[in-house]
C-alpha cells in the first residue's frame, strides 16, 4: 500500500500544480501575491476577449454554415474557461473549506492501514483520466498554435506573394488585416497565451472536480466499513456512529460548496459541448478539410466527450457510493443491542438523503447527463445539415 499511498500523493501534487499554473489555486493567505491573487480577472477577461473575437467571426459568416461551424467551437471553449475562472474567483474562501474538510477526512482515514486497499481501489480510475485528459488539451492546443506557422512557411516555399497571415483561432479583430505587423504579433502572442489558460484552467478545473469526488468516494466507503460494526460491538458503536454523522454533515457541505461552484460550470459546460460537438462532427463529415485539420477536430471531440462523460460519470459514481452506506448502515443488525441512543443516532444517519450533486438545481449530475448531450449533438447536427443543404439548393 506505500506503493499506492504515493500515487496518491502524486496526484494530489499534480492536481495543486495545474491549479496554481492556472492562477486558480485558493491563497493561503491574504498577504500573498496580489498579481497572483487576480489572475482569475485576466483569465476571464481575456476569455471574454476571444470570445468577442471568435462571435464577431460567425456573424460574418451567418450565411455560410460550413464556415460558421469552425467558429462555433472555439466560442464555447473559450466562454467556458471564463466561466470556470469566475466561479473559482468568486468562490475562494469556499475553495479553502473544501480543501481543509476533505483533506483532514482523508488524511484521518489513511492513518488506518487496514482501510487502505478499499479507499485506493478506484485510485486509477479517476488518476489515468485526468494525465490523458491533460495531455490531450495540450496536444490540442499545440496543433492549433503551429497551424499559423505551418502555414506561413508553405507561402515562403512556394513563394506566395502577398502573403497572408492567420492566427490560431478562426476569430475577426479589426485592428487584423492578414499582414505581419506588430498589432498581429501582439495579438499573435496574446493567443497563445490563451491557450496556456486554456490547458491549464481546462485540465486544473475538471480534474480538481474529479480529485475532490475521489475523496469524498474514499471517505463514504470508510464509514460503509465502519457502520459494519454497529451490531457486532457494544463498546465502540457509539465512537463510530458519532464518527459517521460528524463525517457525514462535512460531506454534505462538502457537496454544496462543489454544487456552488461547478453547478454553473456543468451547466455551461452541457450547453457548449452540445453546439461544440455538432459544429465538429458537421466539419467531419460535411466540410472538405485538410488531413491535418480534421486530426484536431477528431482531438477536440475527444476531449469535449471526456470532459462531458467524466463529469457525469463522477456524479454518478458518488451517488452509488452514498446510497451504498445508508444501505450497509441499515444492515449493520444495530437493532439487536436493543440500545435506543444508537437507534437514534441510525435513524438520523438513515433519514439523509443520498449525496447527490445538481447543476444549478436544473439537472442532477449523472450518466443521464452525458447521453443526452450525445443526443442533442447529434439531433443539432442534423439540423445544420438539412439547413446546409438547403442553402445548397440556393
Amino acid at each position: 500500500m506505500t506503493e499506492q499511498l504515493t500515487i496518491y500523493r502524486q496526484y494530489a501534487s499534480f492536481i495543486k500544480r495545474i491549479l496554481f499554473y492556472a492562477g486558480l489555486w485558493p491563497a493561503e493567505n491574504k498577504e500573498s501575491s496580489y498579481f497572483y491573487r487576480h489572475i482569475p480577472i485576466l483569465i476571464i477577461l481575456s476569455g471574454i476577449f476571444m470570445s468577442f473575437g471568435t462571435l464577431r467571426f460567425c456573424l460574418e459568416n451567418l450565411d455560410n454554415i460550413k464556415v460558421l461551424t469552425k467558429g462555433l467551437s472555439p466560442l464555447g471553449s473559450f466562454l467556458l474557461v471564463a466561466v470556470k475562472a469566475l466561479m473559482f474567483f468568486l468562490y475562494q474562501e469556499q475553495l479553502r473549506e473544501l480543501n481543509l474538510n476533505l483533506e483532514l477526512m482523508f488524511e484521518e482515514i489513511l492513518e488506518k492501514v487496514y482501510y487502505q486497499p478499499v479507499i485506493f481501489s478506484l485510485l486509477n480510475l479517476f488518476k489515468r483520466p485526468a494525465y490523458i485528459f491533460y495531455y490531450l488539451i495540450i496536444m490540442t492546443i499545440i496543433l492549433l498554435t503551429c497551424t499559423p506557422f505551418l502555414l506561413i512557411c508553405y507561402q515562403v516555399i512556394e513563394n506566395i506573394n502577398p502573403k497572408h497571415y492567420v492566427l490560431p483561432y478562426p476569430t475577426i479583430f479589426p485592428w487584423i488585416d492578414g499582414s505581419l505587423g506588430i498589432r498581429y504579433q501582439v495579438q499573435f502572442l496574446f493567443e497563445i497565451q490563451m491557450g496556456w489558460f486554456i490547458v491549464f484552467v481546462t485540465s486544473g478545473v475538471d480534474s480538481a472536480y474529479g480529485f475532490y469526488i475521489f475523496q469524498m468516494i474514499g471517505i463514504l466507503r470508510v464509514m460503509s466499513l465502519e457502520s459494519e460494526k454497529l451490531g457486532k460491538s457494544s463498546k465502540e458503536h457509539d465512537i463510530i456512529l458519532r464518527n459517521c454523522i460528524r463525517r457525514q454533515i462535512l460531506l454534505l457541505r462538502c457537496r454544496d460548496i462543489i454544487q456552488s461552484i461547478y453547478g454553473p460550470v456543468v451547466l455551461n459546460l452541457m450547453l457548449t459541448s452540445v453546439v461544440i460537438l455538432c459544429a465538429l462532427i458537421f466539419q467531419l463529415l460535411q466540410t472538405e478539410i485538410t488531413l491535418g485539420k480534421a486530426v484536431v477536430a477528431l482531438l477536440y471531440g475527444i476531449v469535449k466527450m471526456t470532459q462531458a462523460f467524466s463529469y457525469s460519470w463522477y456524479g454518478s459514481i458518488l451517488t452509488t457510493e452514498s446510497e451504498a452506506f445508508r444501505r450497509s448502515v441499515y444492515c449493520s443488525e444495530w437493532y439487536q443491542n436493543g440500545n435506543i441512543e444508537l437507534m437514534k443516532g441510525v435513524l438520523l444517519t438513515l433519514i439523509q438523503k443520498p449525496i447527490v450533486l445538481s447543476a444549478c438545481h436544473f439537472f442532477y449530475i449523472s450518466l443521464d447527463l452525458f447521453v443526452k448531450i450525445l443526443n442533442t449533438s447529434l439531433s443539432y447536427y442534423f439540423l445544420l445539415q438539412t439547413f446546409d443543404e438547403a442553402n445548397d439548393k440556393r
